[in-house]
């Protein structure tokens, strides 16, 4: 009976680890989502939705989010490639946002939200 309580609270642990990164989900008429609604995880090339990986990295509104939240301009460019450069990654982006002060994060937040985004972290 021990080892299957260990065992639960292994499994319980490793599945409440998984899926770590930002979740950007695009706002649409829904505010509960549904099959329709664009999201992404940033820095994951491929997981999520195509077309908002494009509005943002290729056609520069992560750049002008990041800047319109006040993003220091080292890490601004940190998190830019962490998420659309050419060795992007989510692991490299979530460091790179939580090391941001906690004022910035929500900065960030708040003009994600005004762009008509929802950002969510999860994870460990």
């Amino acid at each position: 009976m021990k080892r299957f309580l260990w065992f639960a609270v292994f499994l319980l642990i490793l599945t409440a680890c998984g899926g770590r990164g930002v979740y950007l989900y695009e706002n649409r008429a829904d505010p509960y989502g549904g099959p329709d609604r664009p999201w992404l995880i940033i820095g994951a090339r491929g997981a999520g939705s195509a077309e908002l990986e494009d509005k943002l990295c290729r056609k520069g509104e992560l750049r002008q989010i990041l800047s319109e939240a006040g993003v220091r301009n080292r890490a601004r460019e940190n998190l830019f490639l962490a998420a659309c450069g050419p060795r992007a990654s989510a692991e490299r982006f979530l460091e790179i946002y939580y090391a941001l002060p906690d004022e910035t994060r929500l900065r960030l937040k708040e003009t994600f939200e005004k762009h008509g985004y929802s950002l969510n972290d999860y994870g460990c």
